[in-house]
C-alpha cells in the first residue's frame, strides 16, 4: 500500500465538501451555514485522511 500524495488528500477531501453542500440535507440552509457544512467537512476528511496516511506510514516502517 503506498503513502497518498498531499494534491490527492486535498482533491478527495474538497470533493466531499463539495458532496455536502449539494447534498439534499442543506440545500434550504443559509450560504453562511452551508459554507460552515463544507469547511467542516472538508477538515474532518482532511484530519481522517492524513490519519490513514499516517497509520500507513508506520505499517511501512516495520
Amino acid at each position: 500500500m503506498q503513502l497518498m500524495s498531499m494534491p490527492v488528500v486535498a482533491g478527495i477531501s474538497l470533493g466531499v465538501a463539495i458532496a455536502t453542500v449539494f447534498a439534499r440535507k442543506h440545500r434550504g440552509k443559509p450560504a453562511g451555514e452551508r459554507a460552515l457544512v463544507s469547511l467542516g467537512s472538508f477538515l474532518a476528511t482532511l484530519l481522517a485522511l492524513f490519519i490513514l496516511n499516517f497509520a500507513i506510514f508506520c505499517v511501512q516502517q516495520s
